[in-house]
């Protein structure tokens, strides 16, 4: 292949190296994006009465692969109650749901978008 000196061994070269670059860029403004939301969500979740772990403290980024999310460590179902509601324990009446994710995430759309796109339109 480097016999012939067409430059397309030199040109598939460069475009495997600008997808890798591009990858590992995509990836770190991702877990900066995935970071700056979770210190955003933070401040937006009470902290609870009781004496026991705060949803805000079980918050957590993670990397799988080419994958980031957020995620709440231990207390998977709890989030999902206090985000969106649940009938009481005793069935009558219902407790309203706080919403804090979804106002979180219409709140700083932009910036995450800005933080996502930094250094890939560079």
């Amino acid at each position: 292949m480097a016999g012939n000196n067409n430059g397309f061994a030199q040109a598939l070269q460069d475009i495997n190296t600008l997808i890798r670059v591009e990858q590992s860029v995509s990836e770190n403004n991702l877990n900066k994006a995935a970071k700056y939301f979770v210190r955003k969500l933070e401040g937006r979740i009470n902290k609870s009465n009781k004496n026991k772990k705060h949803l805000r403290d079980s918050l957590k980024v993670v990397i799988k692969g080419d994958h980031v999310s957020v995620q709440f460590e231990s207390d998977k179902f709890y989030w999902y109650m206090v985000e969106h509601g649940h009938r009481k324990a005793n069935g009558k009446g219902r407790v309203k749901g706080q919403h804090f994710v979804r106002k979180t995430l219409d709140a700083e759309a932009e910036k995450l978008k800005d933080i996502m796109m930094e250094r890939l339109l560079d």
